[in-house]
């Protein structure tokens, strides 16, 4: 903690400032947390060692010292690291369900395409019973037509 203006202060570890950007999109935000869950794990890694090794858990030194070791090229490694666990995230979700969104869309597409047609059937058999009612009211024998035309 530090007394700033006569207040406590907490520490935030920078790391998660570097990671996560609060202010930029949800994706990255997303991205940036994931990150630092790498970090975390990173840094629960390595105090476990320091434990194994010495008994005993990191000082406060200790602890700045190993921030302190994160250079900006270890930093983009953890957000890569990051961004390739969501796409393989990504990845496995589509891959497990692409079997249930295939068969979802066929089965809309059929039924859907069924009904239009026996709607658009249903509409052009009215159409042509409407043209012969129409033809018929006017006086037209259309069966005399269609004889005479085919020669009987």
């Amino acid at each position: 903690m530090n007394k700033i203006n006569g207040s406590i202060e907490p520490e935030y570890n920078p790391i998660f400032g570097r990671l996560v950007n609060s202010e930029g999109p949800e994706v990255e935000q997303l991205s940036g947390l994931v990150a630092y869950g790498l970090y975390k794990v990173a840094k629960r890694e390595w105090a476990a060692d320091l434990r194994r090794r010495h008994q005993r858990g990191p000082t406060p030194e200790e602890l700045h010292a190993y921030i302190l070791t994160w250079t900006e090229s270890r930093i983009r490694g953890l957000e890569e690291q990051a961004e390739s666990v969501l796409g393989n995230f990504a990845t496995s979700v589509v891959e497990d369900n692409t079997p249930k969104i295939r068969e979802d869309a066929l089965k809309g597409t059929s039924t859907r395409a069924i009904v239009l047609s026996i709607v658009a059937n249903a509409l052009y058999t009215l159409l042509l019973i409407g043209i012969l009612i129409i033809l018929r009211v006017s006086g037209v024998d259309l069966l005399s037509i269609l004889g005479a035309l085919s020669g009987k």
